[in-house]
């Protein structure tokens, strides 16, 4: 059996590992066993060396980055041995710019969100492969309708880290001059007023505002990544505050850190603190309901909206136009940012549950054939075997095309 190695990291709550492990339960129904190697572990270099030298392996998975720059005799290990390695990308590229752009040619840039990828494609530029996947709906059990009757409530669960928005302004304080350019880049993108935020309006918007403080930004320079850092997660901060103070009269468990600066006080909702990522996932058995939210994205869908339906839960979602696209019937299920909009939608599952969970369910048994996680791991397959003969295969002799 052909093995897929998968780098991974103790990062917080596990959440990267968790991204990844529903891919390696798919691979191995195709017939590819995923082993993976935690680089934060005494003992992985050996662990490394020995998978190489005695195992085939077809292709390399990193997660957020981590292991892109192993070194061998002074050269990157991949490059060495020429064998593709794809990056899975969950973050957008300002945040982690040396994992986006300054990486060997084998490897291949795969974005979770195609807003992540055209961003790289305007303005970083890498001369690497790049592409989009959806994370894909997971096969997860699905109880039945009878046992989450017997809990007595709707179960909400929202697993997300909070943070202030004003500890975030207050930092800026230190350079009066892009606090100004910051302010007024809000002030334009309205966000309780326009309902939304997206990745794709700020970029432009911080270039036009920036050039009005007379500062002309350069694509992908420090100076337009830290602008555009700055506004992506201020705004976050905004909507994840908002939808925290509209889930307080609900009885939501709420799994994650940093939300001292939201007052619990006579709140339904419990405030269960970190969590590691295997908690958060059983939770989601026997929910009525999963809150999510998209990190300002447009045109794909967050990880755990897919979990949800993966578990026969309702995902409560910001709306966008992949949503609107892919999964029209759950419209009345999403909401925006303008007032009452996250109550509205909270307020259609507690009034009537039933008629929430019999539509995520039908919607899971629609969409499964063409979101499911199967489709998302035979993509990677398929793109890393373009990669393979791109890069390690022998190709037809053709003098006139020097690579």
């Amino acid at each position: 059996m052909d093995v897929i190695v998968s780098l991974n990291w103790n990062s917080a709550y596990n959440s990267v590992r968790g991204v990844i492990v529903h891919l390696g339960a798919a691979w191995k129904q195709m017939g590819l066993e995923m082993v993976e190697i935690d680089l934060g572990a005494a003992g992985w270099n050996d662990q490394l060396r020995d998978l190489l030298n005695t195992r085939r392996v077809r292709f390399v998975v990193s997660t957020a980055g981590i292991g892109l720059n192993i070194g061998v005799d002074g050269e990157n290990l991949w490059a060495k041995l020429r064998l593709p390695v794809y990056a899975l990308h969950i973050d957008h590229p300002i945040y982690y710019a040396a994992h986006h752009r300054t990486q060997p040619k084998t490897v291949v840039m795969g974005y979770i969100f195609r807003d992540h990828a055209l961003y790289q494609a305007s303005d970083v530029k890498a001369d690497n492969i790049v592409t989009t996947i959806d994370y894909g709906i997971p096969d997860l059990p699905v109880p039945s309708m009878k046992e989450i009757k017997a809990q007595g409530r709707p179960r909400i669960v929202f697993a997300k880290t909070g943070n202030s928005p004003e500890v975030l302004a207050n930092m800026w304080r230190g350079a009066p001059q892009l606090e100004h350019i910051l302010h007024d880049v809000m002030d334009e993108l309205a966000l309780t007023t326009k309902g939304n935020v997206f990745v794709a309006d700020i970029h432009p918007l911080v270039k036009r505002v920036a050039a009005a403080h007379r500062i002309d930004l350069q694509p992908f320079d420090l100076l337009s990544r830290f602008l555009i850092a700055q506004i992506d997660d201020y705004s976050r901060r905004l909507k994840s505050t908002a939808i925290a103070q509209a889930l307080l009269p609900f009885g939501v468990d709420v799994f994650g850190g940093a939300w001292e600066h939201i007052d619990t006080t006579n709140a339904k909702a419990r405030f269960h603190g970190p969590s590691e990522y295997s908690v958060v996932e059983n939770s989601l058995s026997g929910a009525t309901a999963s809150l999510t939210m998209h990190p300002n994205t447009d045109l794909g869908a967050h990880e755990r909206f897919f979990l949800a339906l993966g578990a026969g839960s309702m995902p409560v979602t910001d709306r966008n136009a992949y949503i609107e696209q892919a999964f029209p019937e759950l419209l009345p299920y999403t909401f925006d940012f303008t007032q009452g909009s996250v109550t509205a939608a909270l307020e259609r599952v507690v009034e009537n549950p039933k008629a929430a969970l019999e539509l995520a369910r039908a919607t899971r048994e629609r969409t499964r054939p063409v979101y499911g996680m199967e489709q998302t791991a035979a993509k990677i397959v398929e793109i890393m075997q373009s990669a393979t003969f791109l890069f390690a295969a022998p190709k037809p002799e053709q003098n006139f095309f020097v690579p």
